[in-house]
């Protein structure tokens, strides 16, 4: 009997062990799927770097000084990568014009936040991504796009980004504009210059930046590559 009972323990044991693989499969495949979804969203844009990754990382730290719980950190790092996944239906030609973007060309790549919403679609575990993907570009005082919200109607996730975007976009160079350095891009969003205004901003996402922001520098150098 106890032999028996010891077998049955070891066959329960067995399928578990092989169950719990199964999941860890199952998650390995869906995160290497995201990213290489993120990735795919710049193959028509010059920044072939670290841009998504980085994006994540400064998330997580603004996230985790403004309290937000662990899983909020933790979903937020991973499924900030998709947020411009929209670019892979804005044209190379927009994306790598070296000159000033006409209006209709403005207007064109201001598409990118519907279509990245509207890729990501309706999946529960995606819905931070999506949400982030409609959002982050709009701001503080309703002159964002692509829906104008205002001031809590930004979703905390899209408000995050977007304050971590506007710092790595800054620090990035580009064929239009010279990357700048640290000192130099945090003075633009905490002071404001003619394009980004700390109005922009939730205050508290504002707060979070100034006090984690030599983090936000260690996080660039590090994955500049």
């Amino acid at each position: 009997y106890d032999a028996s009972v010891l077998n049955s323990l070891v066959v329960q044991s067995l399928f578990l062990i092989s169950l719990s693989t199964q999941v860890k499969e199952t998650e390995d495949a869906f995160e290497y799927i995201v990213h290489c979804l993120a990735r795919a969203s710049e193959a028509n844009d010059e920044d072939t770097g670290n841009h998504i990754l980085r994006l994540g990382e400064y998330c997580a730290v603004i996230a985790e000084d403004m309290g937000m719980a662990e899983s909020f950190i933790r979903k937020i790092r991973f499924q900030a990568q998709l947020h411009d996944v929209g670019k892979i239906h804005t044209p190379s030609e927009i994306l790598k014009k070296p000159g000033k973007l006409t209006q209709e060309e403005l207007d064109e790549m201001k598409k990118h936040a519907l279509a990245g919403a509207k890729i990501i679609g309706d999946h529960p575990r995606l819905k931070m991504a999506k949400d982030i993907a409609l959002s982050h570009h709009e701001r503080w005082d309703g002159s964002g796009y692509p829906e104008g919200l205002k001031g809590e109607e930004i979703p905390i996730e899209g408000r995050i980004l977007n304050i971590a975007d506007q710092y790595d976009a800054l620090r990035n160079p580009r064929v239009y504009k010279p990357g700048f350095d640290h000192e130099t891009t945090s003075k633009i969003i905490t002071e404001g210059d003619r394009r980004t205004m700390p109005h922009h901003f939730h205050p508290l996402e504002l707060k979070a930046f100034k006090e984690v922001a030599s983090r936000f520098e260690a996080i660039y150098e590090k994955m500049k590559g």
